[in-house]
């Protein structure tokens, strides 16, 4: 059973399948995420997308991947698939191919061209709408799964991100300054699309992260 994948939807390799909602530990509870209490706008969520984009382009263009990198990430995804496929039961197997099925349906209507071209130019929009796809398509595949089983996704999901980070070279003082500069860039137009009351709970989010280190 061939599982979805983020570089399904957006016709790219990824270097992680299609993120799984986490069960959350006690320690988070009292670190919240830095976006915690954040309700952010369609068209705030359009903008930041945008501006993720920008970046991984930009950082794909200090360390552009390689063939051999590249093949090494899609037999990673491929093994990480089929760990995940083979705790499926013939139940969960049809949910889930239904489940594709609609995702095949609803990428094609959002961006048909990412069937002829491997890595076409979308929209915002359009990056904004497979946002909302790969994220129901979490809410969905997580309902399928046991608690059981979406820990033993966790698991694999942690092992895949260490086998992944593993095969990524290390950056040269170059390419690493080049790096931080485009990070740097992200975050302050990331400041410039978020309100006053917005940029204070996420000072707040991650203050509450930094006494609960100490």
């Amino acid at each position: 059973m061939k599982l979805k994948t983020l570089s399904v939807l957006l016709g790219t390799l990824s270097l992680v399948a299609m993120p799984l909602v986490r069960p959350v530990q006690a320690e988070e509870l009292v670190c919240p995420d830095e976006f915690e209490g954040i309700e952010l706008s369609e068209d705030q969520q359009v903008q930041l997308l945008a501006l993720e984009e920008q970046l991984d382009d930009r950082i794909e263009s200090i360390m552009p991947a390689t063939p051999e990198s590249e093949a090494q990430l899609e037999q990673l995804e491929q093994t990480f698939e089929q760990q995940v496929s083979s705790m499926l039961s013939p139940e969960q197997e049809q949910q889930v191919g239904q489940l594709n099925a609609w995702v095949d349906e609803s990428v094609a209507s959002v961006a048909p061209e990412l069937e002829i071209e491997e890595d076409p130019a979308l929209s915002a929009d359009q990056e904004a709408a497979l946002d909302m796809i790969a994220e129901e398509y979490d809410r969905n595949f997580q309902s399928i799964l046991t608690p059981e089983q979406q820990q033993q996704v966790e698991v694999l999901e942690e092992q895949l991100d260490a086998e992944v980070e593993a095969t990524m070279p290390e950056p040269n003082a170059e390419q690493a300054a080049s790096i931080e500069a485009a990070e740097a860039e992200y975050e302050q137009a990331v400041l410039q699309v978020l309100t006053p009351e917005q940029l204070q709970q996420i000072e707040t989010n991650l203050a509450a992260c930094a006494v609960n280190e100490f």
